[in-house]
């Protein structure tokens, strides 16, 4: 009897086991969508790029996300160029508060960045960021 009541017990501790351990976890995401524009572009007005200079241009900088704490680089994403500006998506990022910074650097971004972005559960955290060239 003795050996039922432990045999009955190790079962049911089994299936509570593989029953806690198929649970998966996902952590809480969002997603960050950042506009960019850069300039001024031409020392007088008034500055006429082509659509390929301005593609040039904007694909020259990268986005740099990285964990507020840690300060591990969590991604590094390309800017696209979307007509006269440049845009950044970032999507499945965990919840969190994370440092954005620009790369490349220069004298005018490095006084406005790293920039503090929260992403919270479910939502699109939007930014619009003006990159400075220093052009006069």
């Amino acid at each position: 009897m003795k050996t039922n009541k432990i045999w009955v017990f190790l079962s049911l501790w089994s299936l509570i086991l593989i029953a806690c351990g198929s649970d998966v976890v996902t952590p809480d995401t969002g997603a960050l969508e950042i506009k960019i524009t850069v300039g001024p572009l031409c020392p007088v007005e008034p500055c006429n790029k082509t659509k390929d200079e301005l593609k040039q241009i904007y694909e020259t900088y990268s986005v740099v996300l990285s964990n507020e704490q840690t300060k591990n680089v969590v991604s590094t994403q390309k800017v696209s160029s979307v007509e006269t500006y440049g845009e950044v998506k970032m999507a499945n990022l965990p919840v969190g508060e994370y440092e954005l910074t620009i790369k490349p650097s220069n004298l005018f971004t490095s006084q406005n960045f790293p920039k503090k972005v929260g992403i919270e559960k479910d939502k699109t955290t939007s930014l619009q960021i003006d990159i400075d060239t220093g052009i006069r």
